[in-house]
């Protein structure tokens, strides 16, 4: 981090000068929540990782035998502002500028909160699903959700859902994804969602705030939604990126979880630098954030409290087929996880097993409930 005392990113939080989308602040009177991780690729720190035997009290996973138990985790309401239609296009041999043929196409209501919400369904969880819909391809959005028996509550909006295109190279297993920027948001398209979000944040509920920010809402959006559920006793994981991140933090989210990339950019901190990264888990407990989780692919995730207390977990070697929406699943398992009172090792076995299952899958945000479990255990997670 260069001395975590210029914390990139952080040091900025400071100043809020230019919050204009943040001037009625009257929801967001409590803000103190907040969290997120970091890198692993450089394992200098775990040389003397022979022993596992401690392996984070693996010894009581009664927890985590069954993670399709619906009764103790309540509803978990998933957001995707920027819904799209994800198709995956598989192409043997894809060349940029030249001529491509798909030899499979596969489509599916996408956009990272719906990810999230497919994935905590599949764990088990009751989620409902929401954010804004637009349009003929918003229809087809709704119906496809309909047609895999998951709740949404979309708000309606005039123009167009975008479409993102995913396509897999079957010969190399390269992925090469097209985001379109999606919507512009009207004043009133806006004050409707905020009104359906103060009615769905509860004491005790978990909501996921993931992905980008459709264009009319502006960056201060999803503070304004912490900071409401917050109020409301809720707990709000949150996964995005860019000024989005910086802002969203300061209304004090539960989690925080970036993928080591945006966690650089946004903190200036290295993820392998733990005492650096403790030093921005402090920093975001100032702000309410229970947590932060750094995401690092292949090589696990980080976990780490306001406290200093840090948590590195490694998922066991597999083959990835297609790792778009792995971030996604680890989303849903971590919250599916919290939601039931998991700790924080068992919450994040649930996590890591959830994003390596859906790596291992050709599709996007697909994860098999016992192929979950099966992997949790296998997940090791150890305490520094």
């Amino acid at each position: 981090m260069n001395g975590a005392s210029d914390m990139g990113g952080l040091s900025g939080m400071s100043d809020m000068s230019d919050m204009s989308d943040m001037s009625d602040m009257s929801d967001m009177s409590d803000m103190s929540d907040m969290s997120d991780m970091s890198d692993m690729s450089d394992m200098s720190d775990m040389s003397d990782m022979s022993d596992m035997s401690d392996m984070s009290d693996m010894s009581d996973m009664s927890d985590m035998s069954d993670m399709s138990g619906r009764a103790s985790g309540g509803l978990i309401v998933c957001v995707s502002l920027n819904t799209a239609i994800d198709k995956r296009l598989l192409v043997p041999g894809f060349q940029l500028g030249a001529v491509n043929r798909a030899v499979q196409v596969d489509a599916t209501a996408g956009g990272k909160g719906l990810n999230v919400a497919r994935v905590a369904q599949s764990l088990g969880a009751d989620v409902l699903a929401t954010g804004f819909a637009g349009g003929s391809n918003g229809d087809w959005i709704r119906r496809k959700l309909d047609s895999i028996g998951l709740p949404h509550q979309m708000v309606p909006i005039v123009q167009e859902s975008r479409i993102c295109l995913n396509v897999i190279d079957s010969e190399t297993g390269r992925s090469t994804e097209m985001l379109e920027p999606g919507p512009d948001i009207s004043a009133a398209e806006k004050g409707q969602f905020l009104a359906l979000w103060q009615k769905l944040c509860v004491p005790r509920r978990w909501l996921t705030l993931s992905g980008s920010l459709p264009r009319g809402l502006g960056d201060a959006f999803y503070a304004q939604l912490v900071g409401i559920a917050r109020g409301a006793g809720a707990c709000v994981v949150l996964d995005t990126s860019g000024e989005p991140l910086k802002l969203g933090v300061m209304g004090g989210p539960h989690t925080v979880k970036p993928n080591e990339e945006e966690f650089r950019q946004w903190s200036g901190a290295d993820p392998r630098d733990y005492a650096a990264v403790r030093r921005v888990a402090a920093e975001l407990g100032s702000y309410g954030v229970q947590t932060l989780l750094v995401s690092l692919g292949s090589e696990g995730c980080l976990a780490v409290k306001p406290n200093g207390s840090l948590w590195l977990a490694f998922p066991p070697a597999v083959d990835a087929v297609n790792p778009v929406g792995s971030g996604d699943s680890f989303v849903a398992g971590w919250t599916v996880a919290c939601s039931r009172g998991l700790d924080v090792p068992d919450a994040l076995r649930c996590a890591v097993a959830a994003g390596t299952v859906n790596a291992m899958s050709p599709g996007t945000g697909e994860v098999n409930r016992e192929a979950a479990e099966a992997m949790a255990m296998r997940v090791v997670v150890t305490e520094l």
